[in-house]
């Protein structure tokens, strides 16, 4: 099958939002154009790739819109506002906040979700194999208890510090779940909350003194903030592990156990296949990846004097070198 994409791009501003018509995917056995809203929530991501290509590897031809809302919330309503007037065959939503308010408002049209840590307990579906409504997606769930159980085997920590936005559904569901595992695990949680006005350095003033390793969960205010707090956290020299793989790779994060979000698009897209043969989203179960990255910055190994254990290194799909 020979694939053909032309690029086209429009940019319109309404009020003060923005939309983009991103590359119509060609296919020549396909005999129907859809249109896929895509509604990012911070920006293209490796998720949002893989999604299209996954597309064109099924052979549709796929005109899509795409709605980058930038974490703000007037605008994903403005987005939201345009595509109840704007009917489209399917839309794409990345993020736990943008999935809930586009399936509050939102009830008709097809939604494919990605990127959403915890769907069940966001109240975004009602279960796996069966979201009770319009909608079915991808989780990028990573069991807490194994990002901690590896932080394990790098240091033998007793008491962990959990950095994260208290204003974020998702982040206050990671942050529960850390401490239901304090007495399983054998460790103190302590919290500091980063908001978007927060003092980065005020906050994590003499984290060292409390804390032997930091947790820092699947946030967007966290991923926002990342090189502030990394610069501080590695500048106290104090281990730490993130759910997101780009605080370790850019902002210098030690190591993290991570979904792979190229992977988790072309699973969404798997979805969305489904969708347009005719299936009802709500008999698509959702559904999560059943391998997990591995990264490691060995830069920050050595700025912390944290020694690697070779069996990670083994198994580590990304080492950060100098």
């Amino acid at each position: 099958m020979r694939i053909k994409v032309s690029v086209v791009l429009l940019l319109i501003v309404i009020n003060t939002f923005f939309y983009i018509s991103c590359p119509t995917l060609r296919a020549a056995t396909a005999d129907k154009l859809y249109t896929v809203a895509m509604i990012t929530w911070r920006g293209d991501t490796p998720a949002e790739r893989g999604f299209l290509d996954g597309l064109q590897h099924f052979g549709y031809d796929i005109h899509c819109i795409k709605y980058p809302v930038n974490q703000k919330i007037k605008q994903l309503d403005t987005a939201i506002t345009t595509l109840k007037k704007d009917k489209v065959d399917l839309i794409y939503v990345f993020g736990t906040t943008a999935t809930k308010h586009v399936l509050r408002e939102i009830t008709d049209t097809p939604v494919v979700f990605n990127i959403v840590t915890r769907p069940v307990e966001s109240e975004i579906i009602a279960n796996w194999e069966s979201s009770g409504n319009n909608a079915t997606g991808v989780s990028s769930m990573v069991p807490i208890i194994h990002q901690l159980e590896t932080l394990k085997k790098i240091i033998s920590f007793s008491t962990l510090g959990i950095i994260y936005n208290p204003l974020e559904q998702n982040s206050l569901i990671q942050r529960n779940i850390t401490k239901g595992l304090e007495a399983q695990l054998h460790f103190k949680l302590f919290e500091f909350n980063i908001t978007k006005d927060s003092s980065v350095p005020k906050i994590l003033e003499g984290i060292h003194t409390i804390v032997d390793a930091v947790y820092l969960p699947s946030d967007s205010m966290v991923k926002i903030r990342g090189k502030d707090i990394m610069s501080e956290v590695n500048e106290q020299k104090i281990p730490s592990l993130s759910a997101m793989e780009d605080v370790v790779v850019k902002d210098a994060g030690l190591i993290g156990l991570v979904p792979d979000y190229y992977l988790l698009g072309r699973l969404a897209s798997e979805k969305a296949h489904h969708i347009f043969l005719g299936k009802k989203p709500s008999l698509v179960p959702t559904s999560t990846l059943d391998h997990f990255n591995i990264t490691v910055n060995m830069n920050t190994a050595q700025k912390v004097g944290i020694n690697i254990p070779t069996s990670i290194l083994v198994m580590a799909d990304t080492i950060v070198r100098q």
